[in-house]
């Protein structure tokens, strides 16, 4: 026997958490009474990309447009649309624009509100990732 959500079916408009103006779109989890945090980052800019930080809770990174290069802990994965990319919890990471064209990812954060740490002001002059293992 199924039990009861305690929950309503909703929507949120994509102009009440995502401005075409900005890279990043935020929709907590706690607005929608779920466990699950979406962040949206898009970026036309090839190079650019959200620096070395960290969670205390799981990240599945989703790749709807474009390419990506990732650290992840000591690993670099590059993905492209339609991959998936799996970052554990408490791991520093963080991703940028390979090009050509817009980047446009969909990360869903295993956590009903954002927490974040960053680590990293940027990137390095060789257009990639700071080292995670430089700032743990």
């Amino acid at each position: 026997m199924p039990i009861p959500s305690k929950s309503e079916p909703a929507i949120v408009h994509s102009r009440d958490w995502h401005d075409p103006q900005t890279h990043i779109g935020v929709l907590e989890g706690l607005k929608l009474n779920t466990q699950v945090t979406l962040i949206r980052y898009v970026t036309e800019v090839v190079g650019e990309g959200p620096t070395l930080h960290v969670h205390p809770y799981d990240e599945i990174f989703t790749i709807t447009e474009g390419r990506a290069r990732f650290t992840i802990g000591n690993k670099t994965i590059d993905a492209e649309a339609g991959d998936v990319v799996f970052g554990p919890a408490n791991i520093p990471h963080g991703y940028q624009n390979l090009g050509p064209g817009r980047l446009d990812s969909l990360d869903i954060h295993l956590s009903p509100e954002w927490i974040q740490y960053d680590l990293a002001d940027g990137w390095g002059s060789a257009n990639l990732l700071i080292s995670a293992d430089s700032k743990v």
